[in-house]
C-alpha cells in the first residue's frame, strides 16, 4: 500500500551500490549547471533569485518519492515554463488580493494538480497525437521572446516588458543610443566566451566558469560603479507562502495558464525522457511521468517556488555524466541547497548581463528554423501549422498562439482525411 502512493520508495530501498560513482558524478556536475539556470529563469520569471534556486532543489525530492518514471530527468526550473508563468500572470488583473509572487505559488500547485489528475486518469498517451510543427513553433516563438526580454540586461538599458514584436522591436531601436558599453561588453564577452568553451571544451561547465571571471572582473574594476548593474545580495529566507486564500475568481483566472504550463512542461519533459528511455530500451509510463512531474510541481508550491519542468540540456548532461538512477537529482539539490547557504555572498557582484548572456546562449538552440525548411519541403501542411502557431504566439499573444496552432492543426488534418 505504501509502495502505491510514494512509488519511490521501492526505488530507494532497492538502489545498488553499483551505482554510487556515476549517481554521484552526474549530481555534481549537474548541479554546477543548474546553479546559474537556476538564477537566470528566476529573472525570466520575475521572481527573486533564491526561489528560482528553490525550484532546483525541494521539487526534486517529490519527483523522486511520488515515482518520477524517468532516471535521467533532471527536473526544475526551465525557461519556457519561467516565461509562461511570467507572461500570465503579468496580464491578470493587478487588483487580485494576492501579489505576485503569491499568484505564482498558487499557479504551481494548480499546474501540479492538473498533472497528478491527468495522470490518475491515464491520459498521459494521449500527448502523442499533438503536433510537432505546433511544439516546434511554439517553442521557436518563445524562444525569441525570451531573448528579447533579455535586452535590457544585455544592452544596459532601460526597456518594457515583452508585448508584441512590432511595439517592442520599436522600442528598441529608440534606447539604442543608450547601450551601457561596459554592460554591453560584458554580456558580448559572456557570449563568446560560452561559444569557444564549448566548442573546445565540451566537458567543462561554461557558464560557472563565465560567473566566476565575470564576478573576479566587476569587482576588480569596481564597474558597479561605472554603471554596471550587478545582483546584490541574495536573501535566504524561508519560503513565503500566501498569507490568505486565493479567492474563486483568481483560481479561474489562472486556470488556463495553468492548463497550457501543464500540458508544455509535461510534453516537454517526456519527450527528452523518452529519448533516453529508448536509447536504453526501458519502458516508459506517460501516466506515471505525470504524476511525479505533477507532485514535483506541488512540492514547488508548498515552498512558495515557481512551476518547473523537466530540462532538456540538464537531462542530456546528466545522462552523458553516468547517471543510474533519480539519486543523482537528488545529489544535485543537495549540492545547489549547499550552494544557497555557503555561496551567496560569491555572487553579490554577479553582472546581470552575465546571466542575460546565459539566459540567450541557451535559447538559442530552441530556435530552429531548420525545422521549417524541412516541412516546407516534405510536408507543407506542417509547415502551415507551424507558420501559424510562430506568428501568432510571437505577433499577438503567447497563449493565443498555442491555442491558434492547435486549431490550425486539427483542422488541416480533419480536413486532409
Amino acid at each position: 500500500m505504501l509502495y502505491k502512493i510514494f512509488p519511490g520508495l521501492k526505488q530507494i530501498i532497492e538502489y545498488s551500490r553499483l551505482n554510487i560513482t556515476g549517481d554521484l558524478t552526474a549530481g555534481m556536475t549537474v548541479a554546477v549547471l543548474l546553479i546559474p539556470q537556476s538564477m537566470a529563469y528566476a529573472t525570466i520569471a520575475g521572481v527573486p533569485l533564491h526561489v528560482g534556486l528553490y525550484a532546483a532543489i525541494f521539487p526534486v525530492f517529490f519527483y523522486i518519492l511520488f515515482g518520477g518514471a524517468s532516471r535521467y530527468l533532471s527536473v526544475g526550473p526551465v525557461s519556457v515554463v519561467s516565461l509562461l508563468a511570467f507572461s500570465g500572470i503579468s496580464s491578470l488583473d493587478q487588483s487580485q488580493s494576492l501579489n505576485f509572487l503569491e499568484s505564482m505559488i498558487i499557479l504551481s500547485f494548480i499546474v501540479g494538480f492538473l498533472q497528478v489528475v491527468w495522470g490518475f486518469f491515464k491520459l498521459g498517451s494521449i500527448f502523442h497525437y499533438v503536433s510537432e510543427a505546433v511544439l516546434n513553433g511554439f517553442i521557436a516563438a518563445v524562444g525569441i521572446i525570451i531573448i528579447l526580454n533579455q535586452l535590457d540586461s544585455f544592452l544596459g538599458v532601460s526597456l518594457p516588458a515583452y508585448e508584441n514584436l512590432i511595439t517592442f522591436s520599436s522600442r528598441v531601436i529608440t534606447h539604442l543610443h543608450a547601450i551601457h558599453p561596459y554592460t554591453f561588453g560584458i554580456a558580448l564577452g559572456c557570449i563568446i566566451a560560452l561559444y569557444l568553451i564549448k566548442k573546445k571544451f565540451p566537458t567543462i561547465p561554461a557558464e560557472f566558469i563565465i560567473i566566476i571571471a565575470s564576478v573576479i572582473i566587476v569587482e576588480s574594476l569596481a564597474l558597479y560603479n561605472q554603471g554596471v548593474d550587478i545582483i546584490g545580495k541574495i536573501t535566504f529566507e524561508f519560503p513565503q507562502l500566501p498569507t490568505t486564500i486565493p479567492t474563486a475568481d483568481l483560481i479561474f483566472s489562472l486556470l488556463p495558464i495553468a492548463l497550457v504550463i501543464a500540458f508544455i512542461s509535461f510534453v516537454e519533459s517526456y519527450a527528452v525522457a523518452m529519448k533516453l528511455a529508448t536509447n536504453d530500451k526501458e519502458p516508459l509510463d506517460p501516466n506515471q511521468e505525470l504524476r511525479g512531474l505533477g507532485a514535483a510541481n506541488i512540492g514547488s508550491s508548498m515552498v512558495g517556488s515557481i512551476p518547473i519542468a523537466g530540462a532538456i540540456s540538464r537531462t542530456a548532461v546528466n545522462y552523458k555524466a553516468g547517471a543510474k538512477s533519480n539519486l543523482s537529482l537528488f545529489v544535485a539539490a543537495v549540492f545547489v541547497l549547499m550552494a544557497i547557504i555557503y555561496l551567496t555572498p560569491f555572487f553579490y557582484y554577479l553582472p546581470k548581463a552575465t546571466l542575460a548572456a546565459i539566459i540567450i546562449f541557451a535559447i538559442s538552440n530552441l530556435i530552429n528554423f531548420g525545422q521549417l525548411l524541412h516541412y516546407v519541403k516534405n510536408k507543407m501542411t506542417d509547415a502551415l501549422i507551424y507558420l501559424s502557431t510562430f506568428l501568432t504566439t510571437l505577433m499577438v499573444d503567447i497563449f493565443l498562439g498555442l491555442v491558434v496552432g492547435m486549431i490550425t492543426s486539427f483542422f488541416l488534418y480533419t480536413k486532409l482525411k
